[in-house]
């Protein structure tokens, strides 16, 4: 928040208020009071307004930082309102020294006094203007928070339809099929494993569909899932290995994320007897890396790119990291952030 033509028009306001707000009390106890000096009082009221507002931003934008709007909610006010305040005190007592020492403004008033009535005055507006100041942002965050909320909504929706038209997808079904159908005389045991881990991936879709991020221990455990069915289909020629740290398992990430990662990886590129796919997943201190090397199909249509925008954009609205997905020495390298609980 910057110093505005609104709150310029503030402090004019309150220049040409507070000289005619206190020539008024004194009119009203002596005739006396002369007139030449009101223009004074006027630049003396801006500067004074001016002065404060301008710390204010300062100090608001501060403690935004230091106290986000959506925690520590008492501790920012009760520091704002103390801070800002006590700033006031010493603006108002050294521009009144500065206008009572250089142009002899409050006349034979008590400098005490002139002090003490500006004060009370310039708490209460101040008070005043940093609750209008914090009212207006929590309206404007409130708001921001309710479109970001339902366009992550949208997002999450975009990214388990995009998932489930794909294992819904007729290829999929029918290579799914045709593998149990494979199994059940050869390998019953394999066969039943194959559809309790094709239900699974289904009924992980469904139960995620409501969240926004979900722990790693439950998405590992469904992209196991999912790559168990993945691997008989290819039999041997695909590899995927994982290797995560335990204490990472407790954090977060999008849900359905390292499934659609995997799965790009399965779609573009080449998976044959003489080119397995290898696929790495590992992670760093802040990420998890989804690493393949790169043999893209010469058939498969370009990229739209959807999976890799929406992943994208889900990130946006929980957090101030993004992935990184890039191309290095031969292989595919996607970056997603680990999200830790706050």
């Amino acid at each position: 928040m910057k110093f505005n033509k609104k709150i310029l028009i503030a402090c004019i306001v309150i220049a040409l208020l507070m000289p005619a707000f206190f020539y008024l009390k004194f009119y009203l106890t002596d005739n006396n009071k002369p007139m030449h000096n009101i223009a004074l009082g006027m630049l003396y009221s801006f500067i004074v307004s001016v002065s404060i507002f301008t710390v204010n931003i300062k100090i608001f934008n501060w403690l935004r930082l230091k106290f986000p709007w959506d925690k520590k909610f008492i501790q920012r006010i009760s520091s704002e309102i103390l801070l800002t305040n006590f700033i006031a005190v010493i603006i108002i007592s050294i521009c009144a020294l500065i206008f009572s020492l250089a142009f002899n403004h409050f006349g034979n008033q008590k400098l005490s006094i002139v002090l003490f009535n500006n004060i009370i005055v310039a708490i209460i507006i101040n008070t005043i203007s940093i609750s209008i100041l914090e009212g207006y942002y929590y309206f404007k965050q409130w708001k921001t928070s309710l479109i970001q909320t339902e366009q992550l909504k949208r997002e999450n929706i975009q990214s388990q339809f995009e998932a489930l038209k794909n294992q819904i997808d007729p290829h999929f079904l029918f290579n799914s099929m045709n593998t149990i159908y494979s199994l059940i005389d050869t390998h019953p045991d394999k066969a039943k494993e194959f559809i309790t881990k094709f239900s699974k991936t289904y009924r992980y879709v469904l139960d995620v569909k409501e969240k926004v991020v979900v722990s790693l221990k439950d998405e590992i455990e469904f992209l196991k899932s999912y790559i168990f069915l993945q691997k008989i289909r290819h039999e041997g020629n695909l590899e995927i290995s994982i290797n995560i740290d335990a204490q990472k398992l407790n954090n977060y990430i999008p849900p359905l994320s390292l499934q659609m990662l995997v799965e790009n990886a399965i779609k573009h590129n080449i998976i044959s007897e003489n080119k397995p796919l290898k696929i790495k997943i590992f992670n760093n201190s802040n990420s998890l890396i989804v690493k393949n090397n790169l043999q893209p199909k010469d058939s498969i249509n370009e990229s739209t790119k959807i999976g890799l925008n929406n992943l994208s954009e889900r990130y946006k609205y929980i957090s101030k990291k993004a992935p990184r997905f890039y191309i290095k020495d031969n292989e595919y390298i996607a970056e997603i952030p680990i999200l830790k609980e706050e």
